[in-house]
């Protein structure tokens, strides 16, 4: 089998009302941006993955396709992962993520080999735990009827996000919570440092939490019975991050945005966090996120992956946690009315549905991803692509 071509395409989606992510204070989102990959073989069997395409760089990721990697791996057996990621690997040097296109091949891998890709990845289970993921700052009272909306549809754990300018504001949330539904909600929390020194003078105005804010918050959130705290540091701040885990109880997750192998390793190696959060299209592909994640289990450390991914990107989280034996729950993004399966799922036919019975996604079974694009839909949204 070998690698015939390769098209990207841009498509947005548009939200029944704007979307205010969290970790871009002042920005208003209209549309969901999902980048699509195909990868062609000879055989007739074709891949796909999706990514995000943040900032209007969707230009900038469609030629990156188009004239530095589909040249590069064009007539390669798309089996031959580990050869193919070394040159995905140059073309990062320039352009950062190129994983996308690593995981549209173990699509056409799973589609050749009629299995569905967490198998073929080494299987650990057929369900996978989910928490909600909110993305929006709302007021307390919405979050309240959120939180009861959440049981209501089976979910079983929820993250939000700490924004507020105080800890008492930021504590009042999960207070909040408590109220509402009690203990039938695990409770997640993001601070969203990891890329706050930097974006702090692109978008707006964002609170740059100091080690005295995460240590006053970690401490504060053991007696509110919470899961873990992630990113409440800069994602560089190595030694104050390692200082951080040592010195509270609460588990301190992050890396969403780190990258590559070798800076996973070093992290784990010194105590940065209790759960590593690699996601398979900034990080790192898939199959270098199953060595991030064997270098964490050896350590004694859980891969929770970080799956904000749009689309086919969601799955192809999914597949990978699904082989993972040190992983506890997926990001599932659901933020009502504007982060909800048909949108932030667009461009499949058939968005998946946690089982309101025990809060889990069950793994799709059909060959691959076992997903079906909606070209319709994808032809109707598409505003660019390579060819």
């Amino acid at each position: 089998m070998k690698i015939t071509g390769i098209k990207a395409e841009f498509i947005q989606l548009p939200y029944s009302k704007p979307f205010k992510p969290t970790w871009y204070p002042g920005r208003e989102e209209k549309k969901q941006g999902i980048f699509l990959v195909r990868v062609y073989t000879d055989e007739g069997i074709t891949g796909i993955a999706t990514a995000e395409a943040p900032f209007g760089l969707a230009p900038v990721f469609i030629e990156t396709i188009k004239h530095l990697i589909e040249p590069a791996i064009l007539n390669d057996n798309p089996f031959m992962v580990e050869k193919i990621i070394w040159k995905l690997r140059d073309v990062a040097r320039v352009v950062t993520r190129p994983w996308v296109v690593e995981n549209a091949l173990w699509d056409i891998i799973g589609k050749a080999s009629n299995q569905p890709v967490y198998k073929i990845l080494g299987g650990f289970r057929d369900k996978m735990p989910v928490y909600a993921a909110w993305g929006e700052l709302k007021p307390n009272e919405q979050r309240y009827e959120d939180a009861q909306m959440l049981v209501e549809q089976g979910f079983k754990a929820v993250k939000v996000r700490f924004c507020s300018d105080t800890i008492k504001d930021d504590l009042s949330l999960i207070e909040t919570i408590r109220k509402a539904v009690g203990d039938k909600l695990q409770i997640m929390i993001d601070a969203n440092q990891g890329t706050a020194r930097e974006r702090s003078g692109i978008v707006g105005e964002t609170s740059i939490w100091s080690y005295e804010r995460a240590y006053q918050t970690a401490k504060a959130l053991e007696e509110y019975d919470v899961s873990w705290l992630e990113e409440p540091l800069y994602r560089y701040d190595y030694k104050l991050l390692a200082k951080l885990a040592a010195e509270v109880d609460l588990p301190i997750a992050g890396g969403e945005i780190n990258r590559d192998v070798p800076e996973f390793a070093m992290l784990i190696e010194r105590d940065c966090y209790d759960i590593l959060q690699p996601n398979c299209t900034m990080a790192a592909g898939m199959s270098q996120v199953k060595k991030i994640a064997a270098i964490a289990e050896n350590h004694d450390k859980l891969c929770n992956l970080h799956s904000w991914i749009p689309s086919v990107g969601l799955i192809a989280s999914l597949h990978l946690a699904a082989s993972l034996s040190n992983t506890t729950h997926l990001e599932y993004p659901y933020d009502p009315p504007a982060i909800v399966p048909e949108v932030f799922q667009g461009g499949i036919t058939e968005p998946l549905l946690i089982d309101p019975a025990d809060g889990c996604l069950p793994l799709p079974q059909k060959p691959g991803f076992g997903v079906e694009l909606d070209e319709e839909l994808i032809k109707k949204y598409t505003v660019l692509s390579s060819n």
